[in-house]
């Protein structure tokens, strides 16, 4: 007869609150601070199964990210990023560990011959963290990378 899946829209409250700052302590240094908080409640139907409101808890119920960017020199920045993600339910019926990630870079903004151009070089997750973002899919433990860029 189908499911309730389809029409359960009315019965699930999604809810949380995020916070995000970004000061400027020094001038060369910008830092921002982020925290989301998300759960949800299910009312029940009595058309239910074990997997009809599975998504809603595939959400984690805290996420936090700080990122830092300091001028070393002029045009020459420093990257620093780190985030948190919860432990959470996977579609199914494991869990996805907790994880924290850290990601480094350097960008480099240079003009030649009235344009401006950048340069930059990163790394994502220089501690090598082994996480799942979906469940049974491996992230890669690092992710090297060099850009090039040019504004017109």
């Amino acid at each position: 007869m189908g499911s309730n899946c389809l029409y359960n829209i009315d019965h699930l409250k999604l809810y949380g609150v995020e916070i995000e700052a970004t000061l400027q302590p020094l001038k060369r240094l910008l830092v921002t601070a982020a925290y989301v908080y998300q759960d949800f409640d299910v009312e029940e139907t009595g058309f239910e199964e074990d997997w009809t409101y599975y998504l809603p808890a595939t959400l984690p119920n805290h996420k936090a990210k700080l990122l830092a960017r300091c001028m070393l020199w002029t045009g020459g920045w420093l990257h620093l990023s780190s985030r948190y993600v919860s432990q959470r339910d996977a579609q199914k019926g494991a869990e996805l560990d907790a994880y924290g990630l850290l990601d480094i870079g350097f960008e480099q903004i240079f003009g030649f011959d009235g344009q401006k151009y950048t340069a930059s070089v990163f790394c994502n997750n220089v501690s090598g963290t082994v996480y799942e973002e979906q469940s049974g899919y491996k992230m890669p433990r690092f992710v090297w990378g060099f850009q090039l860029g040019a504004k017109f």
